[in-house]
C-alpha cells in the first residue's frame, strides 16, 4: 500500500507527479460531492496510522515477514481504512471512498518529505 513513496529507486519526479495528480482529483471530487469535514478528519488519521505502522515494521519488526507483528502493522491501517469507509461514507460510497483514499494518499506523502530525497 503506498510502498512506492518510500522507494528510493523511483525518481522524484514521478513521485511529485503521483503526488500533484491525487491533489487535483481529491479537489475534483470534492467539488462534486464535498465530503464533511470529521470524515475528511478520519482519512487524514487513516493515513497517519499507516505512516506510524510503517515505521513500526521498519525499525521494529526489522523486516521480518514471518513474524506475527509485521503482519499485525501491515493491517491495521487496512482494516482502520476498511471501517472508516464503510461505516462512515456509506452514503455516498463510491464518491466519498475515492476521495478519503486520495485524502489518506496525500497525508502520507505530505507527512514523509523525507521519501522524496532520501538515497541509499
Amino acid at each position: 500500500m503506498l510502498e512506492f513513496w518510500f522507494n528510493h529507486t523511483i525518481p522524484t519526479y514521478r513521485k511529485l507527479f503521483f503526488l500533484t495528480t491525487a491533489i487535483i482529483l481529491a479537489y475534483i471530487f470534492y467539488q462534486f460531492s464535498p465530503m464533511p469535514y470529521p470524515l475528511i478528519t478520519l482519512f487524514i488519521g487513516a493515513g497517519i496510522i499507516f505512516l506510524i505502522c510503517r515505521f513500526c515494521k521498519t525499525y521494529i519488526t526489522s523486516n521480518n515477514p514471518k513474524n506475527l507483528l509485521y503482519r499485525v502493522f501491515t493491517w491495521i491501517p487496512l482494516a482502520f481504512l476498511c471501517a472508516v469507509i464503510f461505516t462512515h461514507a456509506t452514503q455516498n460510497l463510491l464518491d466519498w471512498g475515492i476521495q478519503g483514499i486520495l485524502q489518506m494518499i496525500i497525508t502520507i506523502c505530505v507527512f514523509s518529505p523525507q521519501a522524496l530525497f532520501q538515497k541509499k
